[in-house]
């Protein structure tokens, strides 16, 4: 099928709202449709502290699964008794603010960087908080040495859609076949 929607059109559609900040796709499918995007780090004039969003509907199925069976607690835990887990964690809330310095432009107020670097991957102030799976997965598609997104993107059995049923052309095909 020819695509003729745009990028950001894809993107409404998987997140199922409008999208109103700037983003860079970093990562897509076998299929070429975005799974995650890096979002501009100021929204509206203000601190937008979420880097990466998981915008695959695939992929926001399955981590959403994990997290019904209480897999943030799980994680948690696994934070808690180990330690070289609980280290790699805390050195992905690291590179996530030094990827928001480096992506941040150096005419920004201080008070947008002082709230943006003062907090980890999410927007976290709880460091040992996972807060959400779908955030971990993000990061860790988005470059970051994550070890929780890492066990979750392991732990998904299908992570592209079958060629006969690829949810983003759907997507693209219902929206068209409305307008």
């Amino acid at each position: 099928m020819d695509r003729i929607c745009s990028e950001k059109k894809i993107i409404e559609l998987q997140l199922q709202r409008k999208i109103d900040n700037e983003f860079v796709t970093i990562d897509k499918c076998i299929w070429g449709f975005p799974r995650v995007i890096r979002s501009s780090l100021i929204k509206n004039s203000r601190p937008f502290p979420t880097i990466f969003w998981l915008t695959c509907p695939l992929l926001h199925k399955s981590v959403s699964k994990m997290e019904e069976k209480g897999m943030i607690k799980f994680f948690e835990k696994k934070l808690k008794n180990d330690q070289k887990i609980k280290e790699r964690f805390l050195k992905a809330h690291k590179a996530t603010k030094e990827m928001r310095k480096f992506l941040l432009p150096k005419e920004t107020p201080f008070w947008i960087k002082k709230e943006l670097f003062s907090k980890g991957i999410g927007g976290t102030r709880n460091f040992f908080a996972v807060k959400c799976l779908h955030l971990q997965l993000a990061n860790f598609l988005g470059g970051i040495d994550n070890p929780i997104g890492e066990e979750v993107w392991k732990s998904i059995h299908v992570v592209n859609c079958q060629d006969n049923n690829i949810i983003c052309e759907k997507l693209v095909e219902n929206d068209t076949k409305r307008n």
